[in-house]
């Protein structure tokens, strides 16, 4: 499947917190996926809580796509990451193991998407479902506005709908 490129994922996640596509699409099955709703606010809630655990369930085995370049991590390496507490683990749920990659202001710092889901003055979540090369997918966006934190504007993830339900395609 083709990866989504960073200006088609800008164009989109732009268009989702304008309302020009938050309203669903009538794809969700509600007996098999609970909807894009429903999951945004399941995800959502385990990134606020930590739960690493949880969120692993979401890993497909052929593993997911991170970072704004798109590589793949196999499922084992993430929970390596998850394991030792580093790389995806910091970016996700602990500030204090993130390295700065700020180096001209040194006054603004990395903060955790936990963080910044907890913690933000300002948190506007959205959700939406489509069909992109025959696959079903749910793109969950919140826009987060914290002065402490001001690198990160957007949080998104992508999602395929499997056989046995929601797994992430990829987390930038």
């Amino acid at each position: 499947m083709k990866r989504w490129s960073g200006l088609q994922r800008v164009v989109f996640v732009g268009m989702l917190l304008s309302g020009l596509c938050v309203a669903q699409s009538g794809l969700a099955d509600p007996k098999s996926s609970g909807g894009t709703a429903a999951l945004q606010r399941e995800f959502f809630d385990i990134i606020r809580r930590g739960e690493a655990d949880k969120f692993l369930t979401y890993v497909p085995e052929q593993g997911i796509n991170v970072g704004p370049q798109a590589e793949h991590v196999t499922r084992s390496a993430v929970e390596q990451q998850f394991l030792h507490r580093r790389g995806l683990y910091c970016k996700l749920f602990d500030s204090s193991c993130m390295q700065t990659q700020i180096e001209l202001d040194t006054s603004a710092r990395a903060c955790s998407y936990r963080e910044l889901l907890t913690r933000s003055e300002k948190v506007r979540p959205a959700a939406t479902e489509t069909v992109r090369s025959g696959v079903r997918q749910a793109i969950l966006v919140a826009e987060v506005r914290d002065d402490q934190c001001p690198d990160t504007r957007l949080i998104d993830f992508i999602f395929n709908y499997e056989h046995d339900g929601w797994k992430l395609f990829s987390v930038p």
